[in-house]
């Protein structure tokens, strides 16, 4: 489409010729006779005889030069390419069905229904049109709704896919209507496009890309609100089809905004600009994203400078993230305790297989490569190596050798059960991400 419009916007538009340029022509060649006037200008002599005789109306630059000696004077553009008006023009008719190639010529002719048409000018045999033509074209897209960008947007996609690609509207009108009816997500925002024209019969289709993620955004919709049908519908909209850039919703500060107002002296003006009235009341649902992140900061800052705060008195969002260091540190504890020699002979215990290794050779159990071993314990890869690295000879008793090293999935299931094995496997998760030294299964299995 871009190289079409390169053409088209390359090539000159002829030049229209009226009853005085005609006079002035048979002036400057001082004759009026079609014979003499072709062998002067070397012209082709029934070219000639039609603009004589004013079949012809218009001519190239070329042939104007030729004609008069000189180039032709800026006029308005009579003829033009008449790639584009055809591209228009079959884009027209795919999106009215009911509408026929002779409907559209006699509209754009002014003609009556018993007139003949004349398809060339769709089929490319006349090559150039009139300019009124392709402006015509542009103002039924324009009188649509179709401005120029959206119109140059579906040429292309026109142009350069299966026109089985797009969909009829009313397959797509039942995820419209829910999408408004659940999240208040009107049609036009989704379709680019004012939904009137297609519900006024304006246009019937949309391009297949547009129909799919129509239909992908309903059916993440009725996932978010299978998961939790209580949820804000401010919070599912916005993950469904993203929030207001620049913006944060107003219930996702909410808890921590209501902890300065308890524990500072300053009021939720403040922070907001306005009485919290406005948000409360669902009057306003967003507030910018510079004020919710001024809000956030200052919940933080107090928590740092205030460690007595009880744990129940915190925001939701910060008891979490207190509790995840209590865990930290927990976690931490246990590891180091678990890396004494208790913690150690503890370790084995957990480890220790509870079959015969006959049982575990036994084929109905199955086996699991090494290098996949660690995804089925949940574990990371680096921590699996580390566990294994310190147990090498638990894990020789168990695994087995056929052009690679497997564990029996029976020892797999084994692990996976036994409760105390979260903290050998945390011990080595922490292990892991303070030993970055490369571990290799193979120098320990073999």
């Amino acid at each position: 489409m871009n190289d079409r419009r390169k053409r088209v916007s390359a090539k000159k538009p002829r030049i229209g010729l009226t009853d005085k340029d005609l006079e002035r022509l048979f002036e400057i060649h001082a004759t009026d006779s079609a014979a003499v006037l072709a062998r002067r200008t070397g012209l082709p002599y029934l070219l000639i005889y039609n603009i004589v005789h004013r079949r012809v109306m218009s001519v190239s630059h070329r042939h104007y030069m030729t004609l008069y000696g000189r180039p032709a004077p800026q006029q308005v553009t009579l003829k033009v390419d008449g790639e584009l008006f055809r591209a228009m023009a079959e884009l027209w008719l795919f999106l009215n069905e009911e509408l026929t190639r002779a409907d559209l010529y006699r509209e754009l002719f002014g003609l009556e229904s018993h007139q003949k048409t004349d398809h060339r000018i769709f089929n490319g045999k006349i090559h150039a049109v009139d300019a009124r033509l392709e402006h015509l074209m542009r103002q039924k897209f324009s009188d649509a709704g179709v401005d120029t960008q959206l119109l140059n947007q579906w040429l292309e996609e026109f142009d350069s896919m299966p026109h089985s690609d797009w969909v009829q509207y009313s397959r797509i009108r039942p995820a419209l209507v829910y999408l408004w009816e659940k999240l208040g997500v009107h049609p036009t925002s989704v379709l680019n496009q004012s939904v009137v024209r297609y519900e006024t019969g304006i246009l019937k289709r949309v391009s297949r890309s547009t129909a799919d993620r129509i239909e992908a955004l309903k059916n993440k919709t009725e996932k978010e609100l299978r998961e939790d049908g209580k949820q804000d519908t401010e919070k599912i909209k916005e993950s469904v089809v993203g929030g207001k850039r620049g913006y944060t919703l107003y219930s996702d500060i909410r808890d921590e905004l209501l902890f300065l107002r308890r524990t500072t002296r300053r009021g939720a003006k403040y922070y907001l600009g306005r009485s919290p009235w406005t948000y409360e009341n669902g009057k306003a649902k967003r507030i910018a994203h510079w004020r919710a992140l001024k809000i956030l900061q200052d919940c933080d800052r107090f928590i740092r400078q205030s460690p007595a705060i009880p744990l129940a008195n915190l925001p939701q969002s910060r008891q979490w993230a207190q509790v995840h260091r209590l865990i930290d540190v927990l976690v931490a504890r246990t590891a180091q305790l678990l890396s004494d020699k208790d913690g150690i002979a503890f370790e084995k215990r957990i480890l220790r297989p509870s079959h015969t290794r006959v049982e575990y050779n036994n084929p109905y159990h199955g086996f699991t490569p090494f290098d996949m071993a660690s995804r089925v314990l949940g574990m990371k890869r680096r921590a699996f190596d580390l566990m294994v690295a310190r147990n090498c000879e638990i894990f020789r008793t168990v695994g087995k050798f056929a052009q690679r090293w497997y564990l029996p999935d029976l020892y797999l299931r084994e692990l996976s059960k036994k409760k105390d094995f979260e903290l050998i496997s945390a011990k080595y998760e922490l292990m892991a991400k303070d030993d970055r030294r490369p571990r290799s299964i193979d120098a320990c299995m073999n």
